[in-house]
């Protein structure tokens, strides 16, 4: 974050003066700040008064932003999970010696999807984001036509590998963005806005896919066809508005007051002997000031990296990530995460054969309305989880004279855990006792519903409780989960076989009702765990 070098007491009325001890902001953990002023949400990380800063980028191009990385999102999930809704179609396009192979097209793209996050975040980190999310586009075009011209399953299956390396940006970069254009007090409904859209747009696909694939005259070919084409509209989109949302602010900006030092004069002055602190809240008409810093142009915007690359920032990412490993409350979020998406996945591979089976025998277009359906698990996510979350955040912080603890966000992970709990124990005994189908698909939908939840959770909690490590904390979430529930998916077919859908269902209950539980000592314990973290690990927050 850039400040003006002039009087910003006179020149930037949008600055609230704040009296304040040094000594206060340092005993804080990390993540705990002052959101709330008398009844005013205070603006966090503190908006700087330069015009490029993205957040100062009007409401419309926000949401246009979180449009371009839903609709990639949704795509990007689209390609490497919907052919599990029409996995018996896929049976009868390879020869019969690859009918076993043809799951590794249902499970590889977890795996790989992982490994791109490994090799992405990083990048992002020295170039920016916007260069890494446009190559993530070209990619997505070159892979989907690869895909859409594979002859043999072999091939298939690499083609889907390459587009799962870059499909991975899809739970990282993308999240990463949305939060970088949002203060603190709007990530949850920013990120909500991104997995409802995302969702929305994935079920809608789903179906359609269920009409496209066994359909002789369009089929797989068309399949990836389309997707290259919306991935390639995506491109020229994104290239025009989604611009870097990387930014340079100082690490204070993260605690909503930003220390300036000033001299005799009333001037800047890093020796100054007087220490204020500027605040900005949602009462000021916060403005940009383009007589100091200059207006943001499009030369400026449509720049494909903005900034000289710093190759060392990737082995210092690398470094934290590892850290983030050590950090308690960040190892049970990449497990709980990993056991719930393993539970979605697990559900989204074998719906569709147990329901295309007796006493069942859905037709396709019938499966693809199961998936049509979850658009009303996916519109729950905006008002539930976004929105919800952000007023529960408001009502707590008010009782704590002010003070946010990213704690809060955890209190919303009460109802994902009881209906994962219960997702599982009605699938596995509907699946293996033929219960009505209506407890395979509603029960389908309720853990597709509680992983997004865990995943929303888990998100904002790592960001607010340490918001200059986003990058490898969201490296470490994502991709970490990706590897969790390629092993468990992996097994999904012998577990079926060995243990049987009832047994494997109550195994998978106890476990994220385990991993659910434990966010109560989380919550207790959440705010000494990040403040041995502040004082042992990551002594300064150096952001990316």
């Amino acid at each position: 974050m850039s400040l003006p070098k002039e009087d910003l007491k006179n020149s930037a009325s949008t600055v609230e003066d704040v009296e304040m001890s040094k000594a206060d902001a340092h005993h804080q953990a990390r993540g705990t700040v002052q959101l709330l002023d008398q009844n005013t949400v205070i603006l966090i990380p503190t908006p700087s008064p330069d015009p490029k800063d993205p957040l100062n980028l009007p409401r419309w191009h926000k949401f246009t932003i979180v449009f371009i990385v839903a609709v990639y999102g949704a795509f990007s999930v689209l390609c490497t999970s919907a052919l599990g809704a029409v996995a018996p179609v896929l049976m009868h396009l390879y020869p019969p010696q690859d009918a076993a192979r043809v799951t590794d097209l249902l499970t590889y793209p977890t795996l790989f999807m992982g490994i791109g996050n490994l090799i992405s975040m990083p990048l992002c980190v020295a170039i920016g984001r916007r260069p890494v999310f446009l190559a993530t586009l070209v990619l997505c075009i070159a892979s989907s036509i690869w895909c859409a011209n594979a002859k043999t399953l072999s091939s298939h299956i690499a083609g889907r590998n390459v587009f799962s390396l870059a499909a991975g940006q899809s739970e990282a970069l993308a999240p990463m963005i949305v939060q970088e254009i949002f203060f603190l007090h709007e990530r949850g409904r920013g990120l909500a806005w991104f997995i409802g859209i995302e969702n929305v747009i994935v079920a809608a696909m789903f179906y359609a896919t269920t009409t496209i694939i066994p359909n002789p005259q369009l089929g797989l070919k068309w399949w990836y066809g389309i997707i290259a084409i919306i991935n390639a509209a995506l491109l020229l989109l994104a290239f025009f508005f989604l611009y870097e949302t990387k930014f340079d602010r100082p690490s204070d900006a993260e605690l909503g007051a930003v220390h300036l030092r000033f001299d005799a004069n009333g001037q800047i002055d890093k020796a100054g002997d007087q220490e204020r602190i500027f605040r900005v809240t949602t009462a000021q008409n916060h403005k940009v000031d383009e007589a100091t810093w200059g207006p943001r142009t499009w030369k400026h915007s449509l720049k494909l990296i903005n900034a000289k690359p710093n190759w060392w920032a990737t082995v210092q990412f690398y470094k934290e990530t590892g850290q983030g490993l050590i950090i308690p409350t960040t190892f049970w979020l990449l497990i709980l995460n990993g056991a719930y998406l393993g539970v979605y996945v697990y559900h989204a591979s074998t719906f569709a054969q147990i329901l295309a089976q007796p006493p069942y025998l859905f037709k396709n277009q019938w499966l693809g309305l199961v998936q049509l359906s979850q658009v009303v698990a996916a519109t729950l996510i905006v008002p539930i989880l976004g929105y919800g979350s952000d007023f529960v955040v408001k009502i707590l912080s008010r009782r704590n004279r002010g003070l946010y603890e990213p704690e809060f966000r955890l209190i919303a992970l009460a109802m994902p855990v009881a209906l994962m709990i219960i997702a599982c124990v009605i699938y596995g005994r509907a699946a293996q006792e033929h219960w009505h189908w209506f407890a395979i698909v509603s029960t389908y939908h309720i853990g597709f519903f509680a992983f997004n939840a865990a995943n929303t959770v888990g998100i904002t909690y790592l960001v607010d409780s340490f918001p200059s490590k986003a990058g490898p904390l969201l490296l470490l979430l994502c991709a970490g989960r990706g590897f969790i529930s390629f092993g468990l998916s992996y097994s999904t077919v012998p577990a079926v076989q060995v243990l049987g859908y009832k047994t494997s269902m109550d195994i998978f209950a106890i476990v994220t009702g385990i991993l659910g539980g434990l966010a109560i000592p989380a919550y207790m314990f959440g705010k000494n765990i990040r403040e041995l973290t502040g004082r042992y690990i990551w002594k300064q927050e150096n952001g990316y």
